[in-house]
């Protein structure tokens, strides 16, 4: 599957501040970076902290700037600029993996290096509003934003995820019987069970904890708004085993639980889609109407 580079050339000046931050992990003292992005007038002020882990594959930067090299810009618009023009500060983990390279799939390090974020950023010169605490992603991403809005409610104003992975175990067999050739090329399966240490059937306990599913009390106390599309080629099932059923799970706790869905997929006057236009779906989103939804929450103290 070729994916075609449709990068504007020309892009807006990105007036935000950006640094990369290391620290030991609270989890279990490896060193771990993040990039920081936050408006270009600090002057001590309390940001609005937006936490955003990146999909699989991709690193902090890919995710900022509009995905990896090759993906069409108009499905994954990045973060490039909204730091500074919404005044908030952007935290992009690289990621807490231990066997594979940009796969940490909301393991426990990750998830407690996202959470140490929201008081730890004070070292290193940044005033949180701890008020206004987001978190935002696509894909993997978007899972590891739901497990920790579920681990830490009290500390997470409202999560926006796009195209989520909410069963691991179920994604991880989606993607090992999958007979795609693309697919079989970057044996993501493989990956998966490499990173958390065994097979779904081995191992159920290490995936239900990496699983949103899991956290349906927490996620019952955060608004949270979830786009999907039930054409989803990288993550299939999305109605049965990832969004809708997460959706459904958090309104059997109560039907006024603050979480709303939204089917992204656009098929009107369309009544086939290729596997490029089904694949390029699961990488569509668009991080600024996260924003702009996300800003208007705030959790009191």
């Amino acid at each position: 599957m070729e994916l075609v580079e449709k990068r504007p050339e020309n892009l807006p000046p990105d007036y935000s501040r950006v640094e990369t931050i290391s620290f030991a992990s609270p989890a279990d003292g490896c060193q771990v970076k993040v990039d920081i992005h936050s408006p270009s007038k600090n002057m001590g002020k309390a940001f609005p902290l937006v936490i955003g882990p990146h999909p699989i594959s991709w690193s902090a930067q890919d995710d900022y700037h509009g995905g990896m090299p090759g993906l069409m810009r108009e499905y994954h618009r990045g973060y490039y600029g909204l730091p500074d023009k919404y005044q908030v500060i952007v935290a992009l983990p690289h990621g807490h993996e231990h066997r594979e390279q940009y796969t940490s799939l909301a393991g426990p390090g990750q998830i407690a290096d996202m959470a140490y974020l929201i008081d730890g950023l004070v070292e290193f010169g940044y005033t949180v509003d701890k008020e206004r605490v987001y978190a935002c992603g696509l894909s993997m991403g978007a899972q590891e934003a739901l497990v920790l809005a579920g681990k830490h409610p009290a500390r997470i104003a409202a999560t926006c995820v796009f195209n989520p992975i909410v069963d691991l175990a179920a994604w991880y067999e989606d993607l090992a019987n999958m007979d795609v050739p693309e697919i079989k090329e970057y044996d993501t399966a493989s990956r998966i069970a490499n990173e958390v240490g065994g097979l779904p059937g081995d191992v159920p306990e290490l995936y239900a904890e990496r699983s949103a599913n899991q956290y349906i009390e927490g996620l019952s106390q955060v608004p949270t708004l979830m786009f999907w599309s039930e054409m989803d080629f990288i993550v299939p099932r999305q109605i049965s085993h990832h969004a809708i059923l997460l959706y459904r799970m958090v309104k059997l706790v109560g039907l006024t639980c603050p979480i709303a869905e939204y089917n992204h997929t656009e098929i009107h006057g369309q009544i086939e889609m290729d596997q490029l236009t089904r694949w390029q779906l699961h990488e569509w989103c668009d991080y600024e109407l996260a924003l702009r939804w996300l800003l208007n929450h705030k959790k009191e103290q």
